[in-house]
Formats: structure tokens, sequence, C-alpha cells
């Protein structure tokens, strides 16, 4: 076979194969010989209908478009292996002119590979890190979370007004304002009769229910209207009145921290100073681990901004297409609208907001390109006992087996290697720390240093992400997932 490097444009590779006349003919001979075997034809054996018969019941045409289906994967992959391409999505091929048996076939590939990706010097980047400190505010907040976790809630008896931290036991009629003329149907809600608990002391809770409930007394009612969040909901502004029948106090009871309590939270045979120094112990561990995170989080971002690499048009559409995917999902869920009327409903100029989303893919692409080239740099490889002990992590975080989670990974290709790319990614973002410098620095110091890094990455960002999405790159595979399996480091 003879190849041809005809162009190479920023990470698109066109090559012009010429496959020979005889391999093209036995092709087309094995899907003749396959049809002959199992075609029904009447007055023939199956494996005996000559062929001017399987032409005449089939057409010449479809024979060959058969045999250039089997003989095209063996080409793209020769052609790969030969100029050792790094494939970053499926290649498109052209045949030229009409095959036909005695002549070579020629195609055209465009293969789209991984761009070139050259490193900034890692041992010049520098990172702060936030010093991890557990204090002894932060044990008895877990302390007190617990508490709360396990309040019990008692009747109040004693005939007195509302108190900022009591449980008022209603029931509620509610109706949505709406302006004059406004005969729109009304939600299902509205006009039924529901009973509920409204925690006072709770910080989720509007501030005019509070208000309008402290100071009642049980057997009164009491109107109340709140504005809906702009959640993007039909409700999205709107106000709504609820009229409150109080029926009832509780007062929140926190348990002691007794013997019965430590049983509560797991920690049974345990002293309470005991368990105090394993929340101390869990907490540092938390800690250091976000400590870390974000530390990598720094370096990724500056490794990434100082990178010289050209991220293809093509990569950015896939990963839009993704996102957009991802948003219009969740959208339908939360709200049942689309995204476009979830973005007029809420204000949101759409193409505004599509940009951002490129904006958004643009970097998830540079990240992954970084990421993919780092993992080269540091030769990082899967082993079994990676993932055994990614598997040991994962089984512990749903409160299944490591056996049933293995089998179940096992049990599919994709999902197998779906864990080792995560494991991968886990491995070379760890890797990441050993070669550059991090300063380790107290809270306020961290702060301070971790903004001003922030304020010289945007001022000296180099992204260029262009508004308008070509033809072309709407062209690519639709595959969007091979682009941001890798992104969030």
């Amino acid at each position: 076979m003879k190849t041809e490097l005809v162009s190479q444009e920023k990470n698109v590779v066109k090559i012009k194969a010429e496959v020979e006349a005889e391999r093209f003919e036995n092709a087309v001979k094995d899907v003749v010989k396959e049809i002959s075997q199992k075609a029904n034809i009447k007055g023939f054996r199956k494996g005996k209908v000559p062929r001017n018969v399987i032409e005449l019941y089939f057409g010449k045409e479809s024979l060959y478009r058969e045999a250039l289906e089997n003989l095209i994967p063996e080409v793209v992959e020769e052609i790969k292996e030969e100029y050792e391409l790094e494939l970053v999505a499926e290649p498109k091929i052209k045949v030229q002119g009409e095959p036909k048996e005695g002549s070579p076939v020629v195609l055209e590939i465009e293969y789209e590979v991984m761009p070139e990706v050259d490193l900034p010097d890692l041992e010049q980047i520098e990172v702060p890190m936030l010093k991890p400190v557990v204090t002894d505010e932060m044990v008895e907040k877990v302390i007190n979370d617990l508490r709360e976790r396990n309040a019990e809630y008692a009747d109040l008896e004693e005939d007195r007004p509302i108190k900022e931290d009591d449980i008022v036991l209603v029931k509620a009629v509610a109706q949505v304002q709406r302006d004059e003329g406004d005969d729109s149907e009304r939600f299902e809600f509205e006009g039924k009769e529901m009973e509920d608990t409204i925690d006072l002391s709770a910080n989720y809770l509007d501030e005019n229910i509070k208000k309008d409930l402290i100071g009642q007394t049980v057997g009164s009612t009491v109107t109340s209207t709140v504005t809906h969040p702009d959640d993007g909901s039909e409700l999205a502004g709107k106000q709504i009145t609820y009229t409150m029948e109080i029926r009832g106090l509780k007062k929140k009871v926190l348990p002691e921290l007794d013997e019965e309590f430590l049983k509560k939270v797991g920690a049974e045979g345990k002293t309470l100073e005991e368990f105090k120094a394993q929340i101390r112990e869990q907490l540092q561990r938390n800690l250091e681990a976000r400590a870390k995170s974000d530390a990598i989080n720094l370096a990724l971002q500056q490794i990434a901004s100082m990178a010289k690499v050209e991220v293809p048009d093509r990569m950015v559409e896939r990963e839009l297409h993704s996102l957009l995917h991802e948003e219009e999902a969740r959208v339908k869920q939360a709200y049942n609208l689309t995204l476009e009327e979830y973005a007029r409903q809420s204000g949101i100029d759409f193409e505004e907001y599509k940009n951002s989303l490129r904006k958004q893919a643009y970097r998830r692409v540079l990240n992954s390109l970084v990421l993919e080239e780092l993992t080269k740099r540091f030769e990082i490889k899967v082993n079994p006992d990676d993932i055994k002990s990614y598997v040991a992590r994962m089984a512990n975080s749903y409160n299944i087996s490591p056996e049933k989670l293995s089998a179940f990974i096992a049990s599919d290709q994709e999902r197998l290697y779906k864990v080792s790319y995560d494991i991968m990614t886990e491995k070379t973002l760890d890797k990441i720390l050993e070669h550059i410098k991090v300063k380790e620095l107290e809270k306020e110091e961290y702060e301070r240093a971790v903004k001003e890094l922030l304020e010289k990455l945007k001022a000296t960002s180099a992204e260029e992400v262009p508004q308008v999405l070509s033809n072309e790159a709407r062209g690519g595979n639709d595959d969007a997932s091979s682009d941001s399996d890798r992104t969030d480091g």
C-alpha cells in the first residue's frame, strides 16, 4: 500500500492511501464467499451460489461497498501505526472515484491527532499551600453538629409567645399572587392545606416567615408573604402568600454528651476525649487532603497558562456540545424546561451563556491536553495494585464489598478503561507536587498569596476563544466524552 502525506494543519493530518488492486479484489472475494455461505437463494445450496447470481441479487456496487467497509478499518489502523499518530477522534475517510476490481482503491483519510504540547519548566513553578491546622473550635463544631442531628423535639405545653429557636407546627395554605388579568392555570399546591414543621432556628428559613411567627401564640393565624427564589422555575420571582394556623410548639432538646450519645454516633466504648481525638485526626486528614487538592489545582492552572499549545477548535466544539447536553439534562430534570426556555425565564442572554460555556470548554480541553502531556512526561502506568486499591476505596465509599465492585467493573471493558483512566489521572495529579515548589503558609498569608496568584494568572492569560463556531468544527465526531475525561484537576 502506498501512502502520501497530503497536508498537516494544526492537529489535522490528511493522508492519501492507494490500496493495491489485488487486496481490494481479495476483499470482494471474501464478501462473495460470506454471502454464498449465508444467503438463501432458491435453486442453490449454501456455499455453492455462483458469483454472477450473487451480483444479480445484491448488485456489484453493494459487494464493493461491503468490501470497503471491511477493508477501510484495516487500512486506517495500518496508517496510524506507520505514522505513529495519536488520535483524538475517529478519522474521516473519502473514497476517490468509483472503486472497481482490477484497479487500486484511492482513499483520503483525515486524522485528528493530539496537538503538540510544550510544557514549561515545572521546577520554576511555585504554589502556596494552606498549612492544615485543626482548632478546638472545629472539633466542637463537629460535636455540636452531631448533637443537632440527634436532637429530639419535646412538646411545649406552656402558653407563651413563640421564640426564635422554637419548632412551630402549622397548617398552611399557599396562594401565588398574580397581576390583574392574569388567568394562568393555578399551581397544584395552591389552596391545599399542608401540615408543616418550621424550625425557626434554621438559617435557610425566609426572614419574613420567621418575623411573622415570632411573638405569636398557639391557636392564632398568621399571614406571611415571601418571594420565590430566582431558580429558573415558573415560580421564580413570584410572591407567595402563606396563611398559617399555628397548631403547636416544640422545643429542640440536644442530647447530653454521655455514653448514650457516643453510642448513637458510633463511638461506643470510647470516652468523650477519645472521641474528640478521633474527630481531630479525621479533620486533620481532611484538611491535608483539601490543601493538597487546592495546591494541585493552582499548579495545574499555572502549567496550563504557561504551556505552548494550539487548542483545536474541533475538540473545544465537542466539549461545548457535551457541556450543553449536561446542562440541558440538568435543567430538564430540575424544571422541566429546555435550556433556552430556562435562560429566557431567568433573564439570561442565551448566546452569552453559550459563549461562557465555550470558554469553560476551552479551559477543560486545555487542562486535558496538559494532563495528557504530564502523564507522558511522568511515565505514569496503572498496575493491578493500583486498581485493587482504587476498588477498595470506592467500595468503602459506596458501602459494598470490594469483590462485588471489582466484578462489576471487570464485566465491562469500557468501564474498566474508565477506571484505569481515572487512576492514571489521579497519579498524574499527585505527581505534579513532586516537580514544583510548594510553599506552606498560615491562613492569612495563604489567602493573600492565592489572591495574588489568581490575579497574575488572569492578567497573563493568553486564552483566545473565538465567539463564532465554524461549520467545519460542527462536523466533528459526535462523541463528546473523550476530550473531557481528565479535566477536573
